[in-house]
């Protein structure tokens, strides 16, 4: 009898305890459940708890760029870009912000602007061959060959 009614006292806390968390705070209730759509890969559901918890007033860093990242993967690169764009003098993690609006304007054919994205990112990072090679890239898509040339030379640690 004892240990029934212990069990029973455990599970009703656990049961007001989620409760609780539920009527005081809802927005992170939402915005997990955001997150657990994310994680699955359905990004159109993603959206739906992202945009809402913004509509709220709920924001954080990891919100904005799972939202940003859910647009890309559902095609809507302009809103995707209005995001990151937002994210560039908001976020910590400034560097995968510029990373992944360079790379939104190279999908829109915007290649100065990505350019101009990658070079401030190696201003950051000068050692970073892969971000070089990115930028080479949009200078020969942009008809800058001799550009495009030097920065893959400097990836290839032939010039400096």
């Amino acid at each position: 009898m004892r240990r029934s009614v212990l069990l029973l006292s455990l599970i009703t806390i656990a049961l007001l305890t989620t409760l609780a968390y539920h009527l005081f705070k809802p927005n992170w209730v939402l915005f997990r459940k955001g997150e657990t759509f994310f994680s699955k890969e359905e990004y159109d559901r993603a959206v739906s708890c992202y945009n809402r918890l913004l509509k709220n007033g709920f924001e954080t860093p990891d919100l904005l760029r799972h939202l940003g990242i859910s647009y890309l993967a559902t095609g809507r690169t302009a809103q995707a870009a209005a995001i990151f764009e937002g994210l560039l003098d908001r976020t910590p993690d400034r560097l995968s912000a510029l990373r992944e609006l360079a790379g939104i304007y190279t999908a829109l054919g915007r290649f100065d602007h990505a350019a101009g994205l990658y070079e401030a990112l190696l201003r950051e990072q000068p050692d970073n061959a892969s971000v070089r090679i990115l930028l080479a890239r949009v200078l020969t898509w942009s008809g800058r060959l001799d550009e495009a040339v030097s920065e893959y030379r400097k990836a290839l640690g032939e010039e400096k």
